[in-house]
């Protein structure tokens, strides 16, 4: 099947919609900004340049270069509890 780059598409380089991502520099646009790390899910691949476009839990969505994000996953959660001395505190 053949990529059409001038639409948005829900994967590319391994990264698919619905994956959640924690933003690891701040974003700005015209409607506002996002601070480093929040936390948001992909809402679509954008093309030429490659970006993703990102939901946040208030709905908002923000288009950023893919260099601008990590993947949050459990191992990313225990070396941040880690470094701020929490780890295997129990909650």
């Amino acid at each position: 099947m053949v990529k059409l780059f001038h639409k948005p598409s829900a994967e590319h380089g391994g990264m698919v919609t619905g994956t959640k991502v924690r933003l690891i520099i701040d974003h700005s646009e015209i409607d506002g900004s996002i601070s480093a790390g929040s936390e948001c899910v992909i809402n679509a691949i954008i093309h030429f340049p490659t970006r993703y476009r990102l939901q946040d839990d208030d709905d908002n969505i923000w288009t950023v270069p893919i260099h601008s994000v990590e993947l949050v996953t459990a191992e990313a959660s225990e070396v941040v509890e880690e470094e701020n001395g929490e780890a295997g505190q129990g909650g």
